[in-house]
């Protein structure tokens, strides 16, 4: 797939949909790792947006131009879509309600900034408008995630303890984002905070558990956890059989993690 979403049809015919409106305002926003990959020039693979049309209302609007939907995490706002094999997910803006580490409530909102606050780092709080006009914006990033993605930082939007104590999975996002796109070393004080709540991230679901470690091997950096000793430890501690897969060769690590 293209490296500009600009130049895949299918996004741009979803875009264009999501936004009736568009010479009056921005309904909908690309969002998340194809917003990354376009600014990197990276393939684009899934495409995710954010959207302030309720579900049933993207559903209906999809639906209606023959695309493929699923309804299947519809409660939390989630719409999934497929046109000519390229795949969408559409979430309507929210707020995450009193989280406890695995849980919390959602509230859909309209308000781009409060959607953007409930994220977990910068990089992945970074949104694009295709109109490119005076009223609208290319972007619309209020933590700056643009900047840390070029230079290549990690950054938590919130307090580093306080967002992994709303998500714990947190943690194990980060090492992924960091094994990709950083081009710095490890925060002290960054490890330390994970390092304390070990206990807790050890107790995410299994499922979960090797869903996100297999996104980390999908970075083909996995390997580079092992030259720290501190962060091997550490994941052989949440997850004991990461000492069976993390020396393994792409391929078989994968495999591992399938089976």
């Amino acid at each position: 797939m293209s490296d500009n979403l600009n130049h895949i049809s299918e996004a741009v015919q979803v875009f264009e949909l999501l936004n009736p409106n568009k010479k009056l305002e921005t309904s909908t926003m690309f969002v998340g790792g194809c917003v990354r990959d376009h600014i990197l020039s990276h393939p684009i693979t899934d495409i995710d947006l954010a959207t302030v049309f309720h579900p049933e209302i993207v559903s209906e609007i999809l639906t209606n131009n023959k695309f493929n939907i699923s309804k299947k995490f519809m409660n939390f706002g989630l719409i999934s879509a497929e046109l000519n094999d390229v795949k969408f997910e559409i979430t309507t803006l929210r707020e995450d309600v009193k989280p406890d580490g695995r849980y919390a409530k959602i509230v859909f909102t309209n308000d781009w900034l409060l959607d953007a606050q409930r994220r977990d780092f910068t990089v992945n709080a970074i949104y694009y408008d295709m109109l490119q006009s005076e009223q609208h914006k290319c972007f619309f990033d209020p933590y700056n995630g643009k900047s840390d993605l070029l230079d290549g930082k990690i950054n938590f939007i919130k307090n580093c303890e306080e967002s992994i104590n709303e998500d714990f999975v947190r943690v194990l996002r980060y090492f992924r984002f960091f094994l990709k796109y950083s081009k710095h070393e490890y925060n002290s004080n960054i490890l330390n905070s994970f390092f304390q709540n070990k206990e807790k991230i050890k107790k995410i679901k299994s499922n979960r558990m090797k869903n996100e470690l297999r996104k980390i091997v999908l970075t083909k950096n996995y390997r580079k956890i092992l030259e720290n000793e501190n962060v091997r430890e550490f994941f052989y501690f949440i997850y004991p059989d990461c000492e069976k897969f993390l020396p393994l060769d792409y391929e078989k690590a994968l495999n591992f993690l399938d089976n």
